[in-house]
């Protein structure tokens, strides 16, 4: 027992960064604390509480006995974290130490969980270590669980170039929960993911209809969420604190759902831009509706453009001139919008009847549109440029420019007049 509480003094002590003096003081030695870690000594139950206070934990964690109490504590902390991270200031450090604290005790779920958490607000090589590590502790829970992963793993291999296959993995997962465990979270989940993954292959119809059934499973915006999420935190600690720790256990699990579901805007803000491309033809004001909630949810060029081109058709030009002039400072020149922007600048002055800028524009458009391989905006603006031509008049002029647009598209040198 003497070696398993120093093994686990050791780990928690190198994880705070603290040295054996630093853990003993003021009322232990270095020599002392070197004994217990080696497993030469016991401590005693003073030496106990003293070690636990300086590493922030509960004894029954040295010792590697909890309780339920303490798995419910354990939850909030991880939920505290979490909330950090929604809030924009998490800690990663922090959040790591919950895992490898839960893993120490034996709780799996738990270090999922926190590893999940990770998982979503790590970047690079980091990202696909932490769904491993995520995938590894929830592989034996049960579904709800164990499948919350699958999304991650699924943007992981979008990010690699394997969409198809993240998109089997996603639809594996949805059929089986919709047979054997339909949790409404996790329904959400792998719907919003869907929507997202069928959207970047261009497929609109499909990710739309994902996109609906998502958004449909939504229980609201971002602030009736963080409301509800803080009064189920509170709920929970009140029930702990009163002893009713099933209704603590209860309460922790729903507040674990609604972080998840806030953990998902940015995904919903993209169903929302699925749903709008789709909904437009019939029903334009909803699907303006949809892009002005997709934009206040997250910053997102190719929402922003949409909407400035769905108000300019609905003659509302002074919104659509607002939102391109703010396109226009926070695109750089060398994205693959930029194509777009100009295009749809063009499109703006003609709508306010200024001909020569319109011809600029679209001039522009066609320039940038080539160099960044943009080939339907390359078409569109071609189209629009030969049309404004022809309109007045300029039928020669108005060749030319197709015959240069042909060329810019692949077609072969040899044009026939």
């Amino acid at each position: 027992m003497g070696e398993e509480v120093g093994g686990r003094l050791r780990r928690l002590r190198a994880e705070r960064g603290l040295t054996q003096r630093e853990l003993a003081e003021p009322h232990y030695t270095a020599a002392y604390v070197s004994s217990v870690e080696t497993g030469a000594r016991t401590p005693s139950g003073d030496a106990l509480r003293h070690f636990a206070a300086r590493l922030g934990v509960d004894t029954g964690e040295l010792l590697g006995v909890t309780s339920p109490r303490d798995d419910v504590r354990l939850d909030l902390d991880i939920a505290a974290a979490a909330a950090d991270f929604l809030a924009g200031n998490g800690s990663a450090p922090k959040m790591r130490r919950l895992a490898r604290r839960a893993q120490g005790i034996g709780r799996t779920r738990q270090a999922g969980l926190a590893w999940l958490w990770l998982a979503r607000y790590a970047a690079g090589e980091a990202r696909p270590r932490l769904v491993v590590a995520a995938e590894t502790a929830l592989g034996g829970d049960i579904p709800p669980y164990r499948e919350l992963a699958v999304a991650l793993r699924a943007n992981v291999l979008i990010d690699r170039g394997e969409p198809h296959h993240a998109m089997h993995l996603l639809r594996t997962a949805l059929d089986a929960s919709l047979d054997r465990h339909p949790h409404p979270v996790l329904l959400l989940t792998l719907h919003a993911y869907l929507a997202e993954g069928r959207l970047r292959l261009g497929e609109t119809t499909q990710a739309a209809q994902h996109a609906g059934k998502a958004l449909r499973l939504v229980r609201g915006g971002e602030e009736l969420l963080a409301e509800l999420t803080g009064n189920q935190r509170r709920l929970a600690e009140a029930y702990l604190g009163e002893g009713r720790v099933a209704d603590a256990v209860a309460a922790v699990s729903a507040l674990h759902d609604l972080l998840h579901e806030r953990a998902l805007r940015p995904v919903l803000a993209r169903c929302l831009f699925a749903r709008a491309l789709v909904r437009r033809a019939d029903d334009p004001e909803g699907a303006l509706a949809d892009l002005r909630a997709s934009r206040a949810a997250v910053s997102d060029h190719a929402v922003t453009l949409e909407l400035a081109d769905l108000s300019r058709e609905l003659g509302r030009i002074d919104d659509a001139a607002v939102l391109l002039a703010e396109a226009a400072e926070a695109i750089p020149g060398d994205s693959p919008h930029s194509a777009s922007l100009t295009f749809q600048q063009g499109l703006l002055a003609l709508a306010r009847g200024d001909l020569e800028a319109a011809e600029a524009g679209f001039a522009h458009a066609i320039d940038v549109a080539a160099l960044r391989e943009a080939r339907g905006v390359l078409a569109a603006s071609v189209d629009k440029a030969g049309e404004l031509l022809r309109d007045q008049g300029r039928s020669e002029e108005a060749a030319d420019l197709l015959r240069r647009g042909l060329l810019l598209l692949g077609a072969e040198e040899d044009i026939p007049t």
